[in-house]
Parts: structure tokens; sequence; C-alpha cells
């Protein structure tokens, strides 16, 4: 292991001014995302997703006490983080995944999270703070890149009732059933959520990713899950729930943090609750186009993933001769100096991400 930080890359500046970004970085933008799986996560257990949340505006009753049943709330009892990269590797063990791979095999192939994506690119616009540093595992393994954030990044040891907003918020609008109600007598758990994988492509780069997806908009049901077809033509759709006072560059942050998960997930509407000191909407859900807040805030989406794209350069060139699972490099980004630095761990069995089940799967197709 190599104990010394080295200096990867300070992070270019990106100045907002008149909507427009002054950097060097060449401007990327992904292919449109491709759902690829859809599964759902109840407690641990991942399994193929046999129903669809469906948003339900019109039954909300205003005003909304976003407080409500905190009392009896099922918080996640654990965040396993390398789970939702798990998803992935999953995926490309399958025979769809495997067509995938062998059909993208003249590109450097990226499977990561789609949390990890957005933190990535949001680094030139990170206001200095020790929440916003991050720390990245990659392994280079078979020419391809695989990337894990740290779990310090997915703490749940703080649960506070203004976390759970966004849970409650989430059980007042959706159903399982485009004609159903929300089922609002059953308390809320966050240990069951509906998980996603896309596949995307940018430059020389191809993406398989996991996210989380909370439902879409629709006229009918779904009828038939596991019609990939089907699910790509959907409308997805997000919730979200701001304090009505807020300071300009916190909800900034909000709005790029929330237009790079829409932008990765093909999620076209964010629907948004304003709340006030006891957390309670009193006015209706504001509906939000996401192609229009990189205009609204300011900031160039094809800078942002310009960066990307030149970090993952960086890294490639990096570890050109490494082809191993048991090499893992450590990348830190400091959000005060705007650097990302990195180490290697070699041999060091605690920093393996990558799943034993996928290495032997590897294995058996040399």
């Amino acid at each position: 292991m190599s104990d010394e930080f080295q200096i990867l890359l300070t992070v270019p500046k990106i100045v907002r001014k008149d909507g427009r970004s002054h950097s060097t970085i060449k401007k990327e933008y992904f292919t449109k995302p491709n759902l690829v799986s859809y599964m759902k996560d109840d407690y641990g257990k991942c399994t193929k997703g046999q129903a669809m949340r469906y948003l339900q505006l019109s039954t909300a009753v205003y005003p909304l006490d976003l407080c409500e049943g905190y009392d009896v709330h099922k918080f996640r009892k654990s965040f396993m983080y390398k789970k939702y990269l798990e998803l992935v590797l999953e995926w490309a063990m399958s025979a769809e995944g495997r067509q995938h791979v062998q059909k993208n095999i003249d590109k450097t192939l990226i499977f990561i999270r789609r949390g990890a994506l957005a933190k990535i690119m949001m680094s030139p616009l990170m206001p200095c703070k020790e929440f916003n540093n991050w720390v990245l595992f990659v392994s280079r393994y078979n020419n391809n890149l695989y990337m894990c954030l740290d779990e310090q990044d997915e703490s749940t040891a703080e649960k506070t009732l203004s976390m759970y907003h966004h849970t409650r918020l989430d059980h007042l609008l959706f159903s399982e059933g485009q004609r159903l109600r929300p089922d609002t007598s059953k308390p809320t758990d966050d240990n069951i959520r509906y998980s996603v994988v896309h596949t995307s492509s940018m430059g020389k780069y191809n993406f398989i990713y996991s996210g989380e997806v909370q439902g879409i908009k629709a006229d009918e049901d779904i009828k038939d899950l596991s019609d990939l077809s089907s699910l790509n033509a959907c409308e997805y759709v997000m919730t979200k729930q701001l304090w009505e006072t807020m300071a300009y560059n916190l909800k900034f942050m909000k709005y790029l943090s929330w237009w790079l998960h829409a932008y990765l997930a093909n999620c076209r509407s964010i629907y948004v609750a304003r709340k006030d000191s006891n957390g309670v909407v009193q006015e209706p859900i504001q509906y939000i186009k996401v192609s229009s807040i990189p205009k609204d805030y300011n900031f160039d989406p094809g800078f942002l993933i310009g960066f990307l794209h030149n970090f993952l350069e960086m890294v490639e060139s990096l570890m050109s001769n490494i082809d191993s699972h048991e090499t893992v490099y450590e990348f830190r980004f400091n959000s005060f100096d705007k650097t990302i630095r990195y180490r290697i761990h070699s041999g060091n069995r605690s920093k393996i991400f990558i799943s034993a089940d996928y290495i032997k799967y590897c294995r058996s197709c040399v």
C-alpha cells in the first residue's frame, strides 16, 4: 500500500455568469439512458420488480404534514454501499448483460452507481464544505473500470425528522396502481425500495450504473414489467421537498444534484413540495421541467459531463498497467483546495469491493 497521497488533478473552476460557464474543459454529453433492469430491494433481498409506482397528484389534500408517521417510520437498518454496485455486476453476468458487454468491446466499460457519477460531476461547483468531500475506490480489471464511493459517504447514523420528510412525501404521492389511491395506512419503510440499472455512453466510455427510482406518471397501468421497451417508454418522475426559506447557494446545489440524477435516469419531470418550518406543505406542489433547470440556475451541463470525461481519462491512464481486482486506487476530492488525490491499496482485502461471484464469472469466461 502507498500511504502517501499524490495529486491527480486540480479541479478546474467553472464560473457561472449570465448562464455561461468558462473552462478549458471540452463539453461532453451522455446518450439517452437505456433502462435494462428493474428491481425491488426488500431488506437487502433484490428480486425483479413486480409492481410499478404511479404518481397521484390529484389525491393530495393540503396542507400535507410531512412529520406525520415519523414515530412509526422504519429507517433503513443498514446501507450496504456495495449492494447497488452488485446490482450492476449481476446484470452484467446475465444473458442481456453479456451481449451488451460484447457489443461495447471497443469501449471502456464503467461499472458504477448513479450517485457516484453525480458526485464526480458536481465537483467543479462544490462549495468548500467537509460534507462535499468524497472518497472513491476504483479497480481496473479486464480493461474496464469499477467504481464505488466509500461507505462513509452513505452514513445512516443520523436519523432526523427532516430526513424523514422525503419518505413521507413519497408515501403521500405514489400508489401501486394508476387507479389506486396512495395507501398511507401502513408505516413508511426505507428498507423497501425500487432500483434500476441503466446503460449509456459518452465518448469512449460506456456506463452501466444503478440507482433508485420513485415511479412514473401514466394514464394506465403497465401490463408487463418484464417488457423493457415498455419500461423505457414510461414518463419517469421524481418528487422532492425544500424549506420555503433557503439560501440560494443551498438551493442551487439541490437543483444541480436533482438535475444530474434526473438526466442520468431519463426523468423529465420533478415535483417539488415547499414546506414551512414545521414541515407542513401549505401550497400545491410545483412542477419543474428538468430541461429548464440548467438555464434557471445558470450552469452548463456539458462542462460538468466533460469534467467527468477528463477525470476518467486521467484515471484510466494512471491505472493503465493494472489488471487486478485486488489492487484498489483510492481517490479523494477536497472541496477546499479543489484537488483530487490518490493512493494505492495493493493486497488489502478489506478494500476489495468487486463481488466474489463476479470475479468467479470473469475467470470462467477466459
